[in-house]
């Protein structure tokens, strides 16, 4: 016989595998094209404006943070850090060396009005900062008030 012409099973599967998998992605980029998402389907995230004293609060733990990583008071940082923190997510782990001696220094800009975003409890802080190198960053500072009154970092920079 000649070699090659006949296959074993274990050839026919994988080739029976490789060429179905081939057909489904096929056929899902052709669905895709002709139904493409919808705009109007997506979930449009709405900004809840806070109080006056409870944004007065979340601006000024804003600044604290900023400040400490300013004055790179880095002890001062952690303590926006969450107890319950992801094993992995370490304070340590996240401001390492590089990173301090990146963002040490940072001059504020501005800090914004915060927000509530629906669908979470955090509380959004826009802002504006510049790095030593003239960089500059804007995004929302995410927070929350812990019930011991401690403002805990939860992203946003």
């Amino acid at each position: 016989m000649m070699p090659g012409v006949f296959m074993n099973k274990t050839t026919h599967t994988i080739i029976v595998i490789v060429a179905t998998a081939a057909v489904i992605f096929t056929l899902e980029g052709l669905w895709l094209h002709i139904h493409p998402s919808n705009p109007q389907r997506t979930v449009k995230k709405i900004q809840k404006p806070l109080a006056a004293q409870p944004a007065a609060d979340a601006q000024q733990a804003a600044r604290d943070f900023f400040t400490a990583m300013k004055d790179s008071k880095w002890d001062d940082v952690a303590k926006f850090w969450p107890s319950n923190a992801p094993k992995g997510k370490q304070f340590a782990d996240i401001f390492n060396d590089k990173v301090k001696g990146m963002i040490g220094g940072l001059e504020i800009v501005s800090i914004g009005t915060p927000y509530k975003e629906s669908g979470n409890g955090w509380t959004m802080v826009p802002y504006e900062v510049q790095f030593k190198g003239g960089d500059s960053q804007t995004n929302s500072l995410r927070i929350q008030k812990q019930s011991d009154g401690q403002w805990i970092w939860g992203g946003g920079f």
